[in-house]
């Protein structure tokens, strides 16, 4: 039944729109960068479609049904900027998608290598999902996925008009509280999000330098396959830089999406002040490993500190 109601809202409402003409926006960025709160960022200053938990959790099949639904239950209001690594709380928060995606991608390690494409037969249907909820909500679509890390090469290749937003963190910081993340989860090995195609030598070094290399080999495969598949269609921030300087990187954006000529709206409403989340204090012998790892290694962590990075790093 469900298969059925999804073709006729496929055959209404997909047809007719051409591939560059569909705007897409994926948040990229390694575990515990700030990707959920620019998420939440942009979800309340730009009017762009994005994923809820009620879509996620019921409807992860069939999602264009359950947006056609959320639209008639969600008021939308503004969302707050409360998660908990990711999750956030309510039928209609902002939903990583991890369901959704899965349903698309598969969920198989190593994540890098082994769910970085569309499924056989899934093809279609990702495609007819995005142009069914552009069409019918006439928002660009905004995502937030860490699995999303590894689709770029994909994503670009199905989806001209896909821009990514890159968020980064300082490695020291991020690598911290991604180990903290792995105690909530049971202990300092426990591997935290999609996994590295390495992920099996990392786990053989001590767990700070783990945390460190999970980091690295993140961003090392962003940069590489945002230069090879996407080259002038993304933009890099800093954690960092949206805590302290708000205001200042959503005009960064604002601009960005007017260069693209992307149909994005920003609304006109007061913006918050953020403070950095910190987790030094709770974990400082961790943290004081967790620096002597990256100092050892100046040459090859340097772009990867807030702060170093020169223009055309």
């Amino acid at each position: 039944m469900m298969r059925e109601i999804e073709s006729l809202f496929f055959e209404q409402f997909s047809k007719d729109i051409e591939m560059d003409e569909l705007p897409l926006v994926f948040i990229l960025g390694s575990p515990r960068t700030g990707s959920t709160l620019i998420y939440q960022i942009m979800i309340n200053y730009f009017d762009l479609f994005w994923f809820s938990n009620f879509v996620n959790d019921y409807f992860a099949e069939f999602p264009v049904i359950g947006v056609a639904l959320a639209l008639c239950l969600n008021s939308g209001s503004p969302v707050n900027y409360k998660s908990e690594y990711g999750k956030t709380e309510g039928y209609f928060g902002p939903s990583e998608g991890s369901m959704i995606f899965k349903n698309w991608f598969g969920g198989e390690h190593p994540s890098q290598t082994h769910s970085c494409k569309v499924l056989p037969g899934k093809v279609m249907h990702l495609i007819s999902t995005m142009k069914s909820i552009y069409r019918i909500t006439g928002q660009p679509i905004l995502a937030k996925n860490a699995w999303n890390c590894f689709r770029i090469q994909e994503l670009s290749r199905l989806f001209p008009n896909i821009h990514f937003i890159w968020i980064r963190r300082d490695i020291s910081l991020s690598a911290l509280s991604d180990l903290k993340a792995r105690y909530r989860r049971g202990g300092p090995t426990v591997w935290n999000s999609a996994t590295t195609a390495n992920y099996l030598e990392i786990q053989k070094r001590p767990y700070w330098e783990q945390v460190v290399e999970q980091q690295y080999e993140y961003n090392e495969s962003i940069a590489r396959d945002l230069d090879r598949f996407s080259q002038g269609q993304y933009v890099e921030l800093w954690y960092e830089d949206v805590c302290e300087e708000t205001g200042r990187e959503l005009v960064k954006l604002s601009q960005y999406f007017a260069s693209k000529s992307l149909p994005i709206i920003k609304v006109d409403m007061p913006i918050p002040s953020f403070s950095r989340s910190s987790v030094v204090d709770e974990l400082e012998d961790d943290y004081s490993k967790i620096i002597g790892y990256i100092s050892s290694n100046p040459d090859r962590f340097h772009n990867r500190i807030y702060g170093n990075v020169r223009i055309g790093d």
